[in-house]
């Protein structure tokens, strides 16, 4: 899965169904750590797009003065 075509709502559906289909469907044990780590691929790759997100955001506050200014957002 490249950069260009990641689509973030695409893969969570994929992980969604991955994950029903192992919790309901009896397969093969190689066909479900197959999928298993399908799963652990998407699930890192939709943890890195929302670091990635979470870096881009900035939040608004206001100044001593009331002015609105933005600051870039920092975890805690």
């Amino acid at each position: 899965m490249n950069e260009e075509s990641f689509n973030f709502e695409e893969s969570m559906e994929k992980l969604e169904k991955i994950v029903k289909s192992l919790e309901s469907e009896n397969k093969s044990l190689e066909k479900n750590i197959q999928l298993f780590e399908e799963g652990l691929a998407i699930s890192k790759k939709l943890q890195e797009h929302l670091e990635s997100a979470e870096k881009k955001i900035e939040v608004l506050s206001k100044d001593q003065n009331g002015d609105i200014k933005t600051e870039t957002f920092e975890e805690k």
